[in-house]
């Protein structure tokens, strides 16, 4: 049982290897300088809008950020400069612009009720009874045993 496990630990050895890469190190890098930024960014803007903002990356001196609204990007907007420079105060990056992406939250369709009222069913159904057969009628009828 125990040359199982030895054999088991011994075969995660090269999956070890692969995280601990040099890319895989590089990733890890780039997520906590992004993590990083983040929360000086966040620092920087006003409490109602944090919710709905997050930086996605950094380009030199551009910092690219996603909004959730067009209010939020146009608040960023106006006051970007002021959050430039706290930046560049507390931070040793030297950030020029700030680009902003918004996001569109398409909220999941409801399912619209039918409009139609029951005296129009009624008057509809009695039409089918009434009229000649006719692609009309079948029509009709199709649609009324639904």
């Amino acid at each position: 049982m125990f040359s199982q496990i030895n054999v088991a630990l011994y075969s995660m050895e090269p999956i070890k290897k692969l995280f601990s890469a040099k890319v895989f190190n590089e990733y890890e890098e780039r997520r906590f300088e992004l993590d990083l930024l983040q929360n000086h960014f966040l620092q920087n803007i006003p409490g109602q809008i944090q919710p709905h903002v997050k930086v996605k990356n950094r380009i030199g001196g551009l910092l690219i950020i996603e909004v959730t609204s067009n209010n939020v990007a146009h608040k960023i907007k106006m006051t970007s400069a002021s959050i430039l420079k706290k930046i560049n105060n507390n931070t040793s990056l030297k950030l020029d612009k700030i680009k902003i992406k918004i996001t569109v939250q398409s909220p999941t369709p409801q399912r619209q009720a039918n409009k139609t009222s029951i005296s129009s069913i009624v008057q509809m159904k009695k039409l089918s009874k009434e009229i000649a057969d006719s692609p009309l009628k079948t029509y009709l009828k199709q649609f009324f045993k639904k």
